[in-house]
């Protein structure tokens, strides 16, 4: 599935291109949303799941292809829960800069296939090779 880079993520990525700022590697994390995202959609404004056995999920992503565009991916699989509260219906997944809370970054994100309505006790899982982000201008 495509993504969609935030006004933070294209700032972050335009910093890194033309040199104006350093690029370093950082830990990020996938979250799980239960409200469509915009691209200027702030950590403070996005509408997380909140159910018991929710949390952030550290991902990794591949090097980048020799494509043309460039794309990187899930390296491996992603999974929230088992959940041990009834969240609501799961729409949309995010690449944010934080493990919890709203001092971090969001900088791209993604609409599922279909959305998720996981229950008790189940997993929501994002696929390695999902996930994808390319370089186009």
């Amino acid at each position: 599935m495509p993504g969609s880079t935030t006004i933070v993520g294209g700032q972050r990525y335009l910093d890194a291109i033309t040199g104006r700022a350093a690029a370093a590697a950082r830990t990020m994390f996938l979250a799980a949303l239960t409200a469509a995202p915009t691209r200027a959609t702030t950590m403070a404004t996005m509408v997380e799941v909140a159910a018991a056995g929710y949390a952030r999920q550290t991902v990794a992503y591949t090097a980048p292809t020799a494509a043309d565009p460039p794309v990187t991916s899930l390296a491996a699989g992603v999974t929230f829960g088992p959940f041990t509260a009834d969240p609501p219906s799961v729409g949309w997944v995010a690449l944010v800069s934080v493990s919890s809370g709203t001092a971090g970054e969001i900088v791209e994100f993604w609409t599922l296939d279909t959305a998720k309505d996981v229950g008790i006790n189940d997993s929501l899982t994002a696929a390695a090779g999902t996930c994808s982000i390319s370089s186009t201008s």
